[in-house]
């Protein structure tokens, strides 16, 4: 038999130990209060939200949209809040499954991404460069898991859907205030660069107009949407503007939007970027007078960077030159460029190309994929129920695919995000 000193062994060491943290706990607090106290706000913070996936989900998907505002406020922000995510994913399954349902497509075709970049990485180790980029994937793979995870285990893609509008609705008027001001000749807004925030707010119209029909009060979702859309419209970014032409055709043609609906739309829109001309027509012209002096160069450029990313991957046509290569080695590949650039030229503009120079055609159809599959469960989705998220993310991904053939955003959450949302209305439309 066990005696009771035996039992009673661990109860007393149950006792020992809080009582010697309190005891360390209580030093260094005397000796160094301020750091000790912020340090324990710190572990709270963020113990608090790792209990919660939800609010980290939400808050990475915010954030996103103000990237170069949070980078201000601290370089890591973003990398935290990815961290966070990640550590709040990890808590959660330790408590077992978030969902019953099978493996999602959609993932399955981000697997198969994950070992073509793999393969590619082994194959042509491109140093700290493409350690880099190796990692910049390994952080919107781990976002699409989480986030798929997340909307098959309570997270409403509704919710998701609503916080993205807000956010790019905030977003967009913070650009508009900063072009109003006379800061930026282009509204950039919280992403410096014009396209790059373009980007960010195509999506934000389909899901919009989405949202909007599945809310009482529709009229703040719809100013939301014509925001975003003055904000587009002012980045003078012509993939956007590509992207919003093809998300529109698809829209309309399937019935996902009457076309009464989009016509009154873009009267509200016109006559929101009419009140803006008139209000600032210098700001207007000077705008428009820079980028068409701009726009014969940018056209020449990108031919050059698109035909290098075209011989890179006719010379390494399986698995590409490896990610980081575009950036190291393009110039090998240059022909020509214009005299007077003055900036980097280290990505392709033209997400496709730098896809297949960098990963080769078996990374280009991997993607591709990823993206087809997505777009074919929110289609079904859309078709069996008539779900308007499910409706939104198909235009999405239309739009964003659209617009990334004149600039590179496979670097970005938008693509990743449409696609998490994909499974999200799927696995609805599996439980309804």
């Amino acid at each position: 038999m066990v005696s009771a000193a035996v039992l009673a062994r661990p109860q007393r060491w149950t006792v020992a130990l809080p009582l010697a943290a309190a005891a360390l706990f209580g030093v260094l607090a005397g000796l160094a209060p301020l750091p000790v106290v912020a340090g324990v706000g710190v572990l709270v913070v963020v113990a608090a939200v790792v209990l919660r996936l939800e609010w980290v989900a939400l808050a990475l998907v915010a954030v996103s949209l103000f990237e170069d505002y949070a980078t201000r406020a601290g370089p890591s922000v973003v990398k935290v809040l990815a961290v966070l995510l990640v550590l709040a994913w990890a808590v959660r399954r330790c408590r077992g499954r978030l969902h019953d349902g099978p493996r999602s497509p959609v993932l399955m075709a981000a697997m198969a991404f994950v070992v073509v970049l793999l393969l590619a990485t082994a194959v042509h180790n491109n140093g700290s460069a493409g350690l880099a980029v190796l990692l910049r994937y390994a952080g919107f793979l781990g976002a699409l898991f989480v986030l798929a995870d997340a909307v098959r285990g309570g997270l409403r893609v509704e919710r998701v859907a609503q916080v993205y509008v807000v956010a790019s609705a905030l977003a967009a008027a913070c650009g508009l205030l900063t072009f109003a001001l006379g800061a930026d000749r282009r509204v950039g807004g919280p992403i410096g660069d014009p396209n790059d925030f373009a980007f960010f707010l195509v999506p934000a119209v389909a899901l919009g107009l989405a949202v909007r029909r599945t809310t009482r009060r529709r009229w703040p979702w719809d100013l939301a949407t014509v925001v975003v859309l003055v904000a587009i419209l002012g980045t003078l970014s012509r993939g956007a503007l590509v992207g919003l032409a093809a998300m529109a055709v698809v829209a309309v043609v399937s019935g996902m939007v009457r076309l009464r609906g989009a016509v009154t739309l873009g009267l509200a829109v016109g006559a929101a970027v009419g009140l803006v001309a008139l209000v600032f027509p210098g700001l207007v012209a000077t705008s428009l007078h820079q980028k068409d002096f701009v726009a014969q160069q940018n056209v020449s450029e990108r031919l050059q960077l698109w035909t290098a990313a075209a011989d890179m991957t006719v010379h390494h046509p399986l698995l590409g030159m490896g990610p980081g290569s575009f950036a190291l080695y393009h110039h090998e590949f240059l022909s020509a460029l214009p005299d007077d650039v003055n900036h980097p030229l280290d990505v392709a503009h033209n997400t496709w190309l730098e896809l297949s120079s960098e990963l080769g055609l078996l990374g280009l159809l991997a993607f591709v994929a990823l993206l087809g599959v997505a777009f074919a469960q929110a289609w079904s989705s859309w078709r069996r129920g008539g779900d308007p998220v499910a409706a939104a993310v198909c235009a999405g991904l239309v739009g964003t695919a659209a617009a990334a053939t004149f600039v590179t955003e496979q670097y970005y959450l938008p693509m990743w995000l449409l696609c998490a949302m994909a499974v999200g209305v799927s696995a609805a439309k599996d439980t309804a």
